[in-house]
């Protein structure tokens, strides 16, 4: 009884440290990764809705391509740079799935210089292998918050609005020369939810919401 006792012990103690050096040997992989993925990457997509981040649907009938570059940076932002603009999102690495903003890739091969990744998810229903490489390209980091003031020549205000993580974010307004508003524009991400244009003496000339039950714009 007490060699097995004794038996029961070591092997329990082997078992713990077998957990704990799988566990360290896996997140020692895990950061290996995370630093290897740091830099910037280029990927060749169909132009689209940069709140897509990746197209995953069926591009057979897509003539023109762009190439977009990715900017992976330590403490999970990425920046993407694209013919339609720039904007940051968070990244993160969990075993062989990379997550970028909502949306989920399984890692199919990754080298120095070279990422393939597949897109996942219960809702995901044309899955595509999507290609990057690395590249020495650089683009500079926008900024996660940013106040944007522009005026005309004169001094005079022309246009003022919030980027957050490079889209425009709540009230939006523009002006003409003679200093009366041209129309101020609610935003959530980019899409522009409420809409009012006015005439250089002030005039309302339109207005244009988003209609929740009929999911589309309304115009009065």
């Amino acid at each position: 009884m007490r060699n097995l006792m004794v038996n029961l012990k070591i092997n329990r103690n082997t078992i713990f440290i077998l957990i704990l050096f799988s566990t360290s040997f896996s997140l020692t992989g895990q950061n290996l990764f995370e630093e290897k993925i740091l830099g910037t990457w280029e990927h060749q997509q169909p132009d689209k809705n940069k709140e897509l981040l990746l197209d995953s649907g069926d591009t057979s009938n897509t003539v023109s391509n762009s190439k977009s570059l990715y900017l992976f940076q330590k403490k999970g932002v990425v920046d993407i740079k694209e013919p339609i603009g720039q904007f940051k999102t968070e990244y993160a690495i969990v075993d062989s799935i990379l997550s970028l903003g909502s949306r989920k890739f399984r890692i199919i091969e990754f080298g120095d210089n070279e990422l393939i990744i597949e897109e996942v998810g219960e809702m995901v229903i044309f899955k595509k292998k999507l290609e990057f490489n690395r590249t020495t390209k650089f683009i500079e980091p926008i900024p996660a918050f940013e106040e944007i003031f522009e005026t005309f020549e004169d001094g005079g205000p022309k246009v003022s609005g919030i980027k957050e993580n490079g889209f425009k974010t709540g009230v939006w307004t523009e002006w003409h020369k003679n200093g009366n508003v041209k129309s101020v524009t609610y935003y959530n991400r980019d899409a522009p939810l409420m809409n009012a244009v006015f005439d250089e003496k002030g005039n309302l000339i339109s207005k244009n919401w988003f209609d929740i039950n009929s999911n589309s714009m309304r115009t009065d």
